[in-house]
């Protein structure tokens, strides 16, 4: 059991620490509010379980051996964060953008994006390694990863969401809404540097 420290440890930092999906959280929280965005972290969380046990599988391995898929994650994922700092920036290219209703993420859509997302599959492998190092077998340290998620990566994540949720008073303030937005923007054009250098 000395491995339930270390994993402990690793699953607080990778989860309390700013990512694509603490992001993508915080924004949600703040448009939409803490209930609407729980169908969207409970997307992530489905989406980094299944994720956990394919890396048990062996799925990692095969990613890891191949360095074009770990580019082909960093460009998806860039993709998909370029795309999230405009909208946040409220930038509308035509009226019908303008009009659309736009909606939290779902439940399936916020599962998919763990695939694409490099810090998922670092999650993933790097904690895997550390319960595997407790010297416990493979189904056992998936288990032991997905519980840490689960309880006290959960908490993480709603930290996220509760700080979006209490600026949407905020948002109702023109000045307020742009240095919140901006503020955003710039984090998350930040995670996408973040996700080159690793």
């Amino acid at each position: 059991m000395e491995f339930v420290l270390p994993l402990l440890g690793f699953v607080f930092v990778s989860t309390i620490t700013p990512g694509p999906n603490n992001l993508l959280l915080a924004a949600s929280g703040i448009q939409f509010g803490f209930r609407a965005t729980m169908p969207h972290m409970l997307g992530i969380h489905c989406g980094i379980y299944a994720l956990t046990i394919l890396c048990g599988l062996g799925l990692g391995q095969v990613i890891i051996a191949f360095e074009g898929a770990l580019v082909v994650l960093k460009i998806v994922a860039s993709g998909y964060l370029l795309y999230l700092a405009v909208k946040i920036s409220g930038i509308r290219f035509d009226e019908e953008d303008r009009e659309r209703d736009i909606k939290p993420m779902s439940v399936v859509q916020a599962g998919i994006f763990q695939f694409v997302n490099p810090k998922a599959w670092m999650m993933a492998l790097t904690g895997l390694n550390i319960s595997l190092q407790g010297g416990i077998p493979m189904p056992g340290a998936v288990l032991s990863l997905c519980v840490g998620f689960a309880t006290l990566g959960f908490a993480c994540n709603c930290l996220w969401v509760v700080t979006g949720a209490s600026l949407r008073q905020a948002m109702l303030v023109p000045a307020y809404r742009r240095l919140i937005n901006g503020s955003l923007v710039a984090v998350t054009l930040a995670t996408v540097l973040m996700l080159w250098s690793a």
